[in-house]
């Protein structure tokens, strides 16, 4: 094999060093195939686990009643109870498995628009307080004072970052009196929204993998709380298409904080 001189500055030189280029590029997209068709041997593995779980009760539940184990109206309405949610467990997931594919692929369009973000965010505090799940949970806000702090977001996805954060931190809380701040920073070229918890914290090393999908912090724990494991990578995707970044702190014993930024808009935003 005969080596050309990259180094040559006549046409031959050029046509090695085109030729180099074109190598380069091929190994990195070569690279690039393999490593996404690792990613989808992953996604595949994860999600027939995931969905495996609710099912495999759902199975259990069929079975007692078929076999006559649930002998009883007590026992029978126990086993029906325990089916349906299962049942809402399976759809939460598939909900969740389609919003981050379509997300993954940019097939998901972002609305977005002005909005006060002071505003939606009192609102989103408000309903969390009537929610059946935040029960015995002390959710504030705080910032803003009562100014309006405008950003471009899409209203519908904001909502769904906030459950999902909110969500995240349920899973784990492990104190007698459990409590969630929100709070709500306003600079110049983008508002900051952190949302905090007061549960048992994640340690350093595993703060850098909590957006990735499927990963959980504790995942001997990943059945206890349920979850498809794509909840925060779902906040970073939505997050960074609006623009924003997304970013964890924590200590342990202390609790969690996840702070997201989104750009301000230069016309005043609307209510929520």
């Amino acid at each position: 094999m005969v080596q050309v001189d990259l180094k040559r500055k006549d046409e031959i030189g050029e046509l090695g060093a085109a030729f180099e280029e074109m190598r380069h590029r091929l190994s990195q997209s070569i690279r690039l195939q393999l490593q996404y068709e690792e990613n989808r041997k992953e996604l595949i593995s994860n999600i027939s686990h995931d969905l495996k779980t609710p099912i495999t009760g759902i199975k259990a539940c069929i079975e007692g009643i078929r076999d006559g184990i649930a002998d009883t109206d007590a026992k029978r309405e126990k086993y029906m109870r325990m089916i349906a949610k299962k049942t809402e467990e399976m759809d939460r997931l598939i909900d969740e498995l389609l919003l981050f594919s379509k997300l993954d692929l940019k097939r998901l369009p972002f609305h977005l628009e002005p909005l006060d973000l002071a505003a939606y965010l009192r609102d989103c505090v408000e309903e969390l307080r009537l929610d059946p799940r935040m029960e015995g949970i002390t959710i504030t806000f705080t910032g803003a004072h009562d100014r309006p702090v405008p950003v471009m977001a899409d209203r519908e996805k904001l909502r769904r970052v906030i459950m999902n954060i909110m969500d995240n931190s349920l899973k784990y809380m492990d104190k007698d009196q459990k409590e969630i701040r929100v709070e709500l920073f306003d600079d110049e070229s983008e508002a900051t929204v952190r949302i905090q918890d007061n549960g048992p914290g994640i340690e350093s090393a595993a703060l850098p993998q909590i957006f990735d999908r499927f990963y959980r912090a504790d995942p001997s724990r990943s059945t206890a709380t349920g979850g498809s494991g794509l909840g925060l990578a779902i906040v970073k995707q939505i997050v960074e298409g609006q623009g924003g970044r997304v970013w964890a702190e924590s200590r342990m014993g202390e609790g969690t904080s996840i702070s997201f930024t989104l750009p301000k808009s230069k016309h005043g935003g609307e209510q929520s």
